[in-house]
């Protein structure tokens, strides 16, 4: 992981990230031993008697379809890092958030938890620390920011809860170890509510007995809040097949990452679904490195489980939570981001999209999860969508790797002369150049000039190949070897790519095009030429600023993100798909051109 620190903006991001939230810790088995977790000697908080409504609100169902407070106490975690006789060994938190349970009698119902981002949970001192803990009183409310979400979840057959985690990121009390308070907070209010659902005590205010499911859970993330989740779901085993038996709840079957950040936390792969959603404004994470949580995923040997990332047009950062107010940073010399979406645009759409999202992850109908994913932009048998739950979107698409054929990730140079199918790759007038994962300058990388990774942003900068041709009619061949050839089981080629906004082959605001050719056993051929509306192959939006930058004295002003480009097989006519020898990318659209590119495979829909 690099981030995109040592930019133009270092010192800004790195204030603006130091407001979202990451991890690193162990998990503990429930009923835990360690921590140990005790009552404080700060005065205690009653839990609510009674549900309180929380505005706005949605119309409510039933006395609980619309979200309500809860109140668990309050109660002291253990930070490990500090000795027995520290005044910062035993952290006090409020057990609190809110809460929502479906109408009718249809239950147990799957649980969706929320975290939220940091934001100063207490007032802040004279050097800017919000100082713990305070008066409930002044405890920012930033789990409210979610009534709405919970609300809908509710509505929707789902039992919804946003917690408030501002323990895990307040530096208010002590240096904390990334990620220890948040395992043992979230830990907390989710074996409460196992408890109640099982029909132990229940002080959540809400009915749970045998209406709530912990074994059926979804985590929803918010900035680092979003980060959070990844660690709980992948590095603390909370995803694990054996997490119910170790924590009593769980396993968690999905994640949903809203403008995540990268702060502490090297991301494995997703074991489960996921979604990582980019707003293409984010005035916070201007960096988009949450696009890193997918691109690990896309990394990973065998990887089981579709993931898609979402660059959700004119959408910024905070409007996802109803408590905050437009981005800090704003949209510095972004054409494309005025105007931004409005904040009830934005929360409207969120709750379409986990909708769609949940019912993808615990739908049984094949015929309906199928039909689901389409409208999530991950339909292999079409091609790439510029809207999603009826907004403008790019989608990256990842399929099951059993329904992948990959011919190029790429993850190493070497796949520019031989691909992952062990055959040859030619390039016929262009040029090819290898951009390894992370930042990098030409000064710190010699030779990565065409990468322009320190003044052209690629959302998690992955690695992936620079293509420039200067004639019309160049090409890149992937020979295919014997026992590989058929593609008849295959729907789509799909590849992610973008325009290189800083190049001079590219005529400025105008978009690129190519060919894609298969040539069978038998010398047919037949080619395929993208759309003229391509969505991955518009020129991005922003400008080229004069800045002094590291290794340049230019930046562009524009994300330029890595989006899902395929082309339906059943549109190479004339040739045997069963009997493929060739595939080729011919650039026969435009005299010049310069792309970033990778995921060269074919795909087929899965049989689950």
């Amino acid at each position: 992981m690099r981030q995109r620190l040592q930019q133009f903006l270092f010192p800004i991001v790195l204030l603006l990230l130091a407001a979202c939230a990451a991890p690193t810790g162990a998990p503990t088995a429930v009923p835990s031993t360690e921590p140990t977790i005790t009552p404080t000697a700060v005065p205690s908080i009653e839990p609510t008697s009674a549900p309180t409504a929380v505005p706005p609100t949605t119309t409510a169902v039933n006395n609980y379809s619309t979200a309500v407070e809860y109140n668990l106490g309050e109660t002291t975690i253990v930070q490990q890092r500090f000795p027995e006789d520290s005044r910062f060994r035993n952290m006090p938190v409020r057990l609190n958030g809110l809460i929502a349970v479906p109408a009718g009698d249809d239950g147990p119902y799957p649980i969706v938890v929320i975290l939220h981002g940091t934001h100063p949970g207490c007032p802040v001192d004279e050097t800017d620390v919000d100082r713990w803990p305070c008066a409930p009183e002044d405890e920012r409310a930033n789990y409210r920011g979610f009534a709405y979400l919970v609300s809908h979840l509710a509505q929707q057959g789902y039992v919804g809860l946003s917690l408030n985690i501002n323990g895990e990121n307040t530096f208010g009390f002590g240096e904390p170890d990334a990620g220890e308070r948040l395992q043992q907070i979230v830990d907390l209010h989710l074996s409460a509510l196992a408890q109640a659902a099982a029909g132990g005590p229940n002080e959540f205010g809400v009915p749970l007995e045998g209406r709530a499911d912990p074994g059926r859970m979804v985590l929803i993330g918010h900035s680092r809040g979003g980060e959070g989740a990844f660690w709980l779901a992948t590095e603390q085993g909370w995803a694990a097949p054996d997490a119910f038996d170790r924590l009593g709840y769980g396993p968690v079957d999905g994640l949903l990452l809203l403008a995540p950040a990268v702060v502490f936390h090297m991301p494995e792969a997703s074991p489960v679904p996921l979604s990582v959603i980019l707003p293409a404004c984010d005035g916070d994470v201007v960096g988009q490195d949450g696009q890193l949580f997918y691109d690990v995923t896309r990394l990973a040997l065998g990887q089981n489980t579709w993931a898609t990332s979402v660059w959700l047009e004119q959408a910024n950062h905070n409007y996802f939570n109803e408590t905050l107010a437009d981005d800090a940073m704003g949209r510095w010399e972004r054409p494309d981001c005025e105007p931004i979406l409005t904040a009830a645009v934005q929360r409207d759409w969120l709750n379409r999209y986990t909708t769609e999202f949940l019912t993808a992850v615990f739908g049984q109908n094949q015929t309906t999860r199928v039909d689901l994913l389409a409208r999530l932009g991950m339909d292999v048998t079409a091609p790439a969508v510029t809207a999603v739950t009826g907004l403008p979107a790019l989608v990256s698409a990842l399929s099951p790797a059993d329904n992948r054929q990959t011919l190029l990730l790429p993850a190493a140079a070497e796949e520019l002369t031989t691909h992952l199918l062990g055959g040859a790759v030619a390039a016929d007038g262009l040029d090819t150049h290898f951009c390894p994962q992370g930042f990098y300058s030409s000064v710190s990388l010699p030779g990565s000039e065409p990468c322009r990774r320190n003044y052209v942003t690629v959302p998690g900068q992955p690695g992936h190949v620079v293509l420039s041709w200067e004639t019309a009619g160049a090409a890149l061949r992937f020979a295919v070897p014997a026992g590989n050839g058929d593609l008849s089981g295959y729907t789509a080629l799909s590849l992610r790519t973008a325009v290189d906004p800083a190049s001079p082959l590219n005529p400025a605001d105008a978009p690129q095009a190519f060919s894609v050719r298969l040539t069978d056993n038998s010398g047919a051929s037949a080619s395929v030429a993208t759309r003229p509306d391509e969505p991955a192959l518009r020129f991005p939006p922003g400008v080229m600023v004069d800045v002094a930058v590291q290794g340049t004295n230019q930046t562009f002003s524009g994300l330029v993100p890595l989006t899902t480009l395929r082309l339906p097989l059943n549109g190479f006519a004339g040739v045997d798909l069963s009997q493929i020898r060739e595939i080729a990318l011919v650039f026969d659209q435009t005299p010049s051109g310069a792309l970033f590119m990778a995921d060269v495979e074919v795909v087929r829909p899965s049989n689950e």
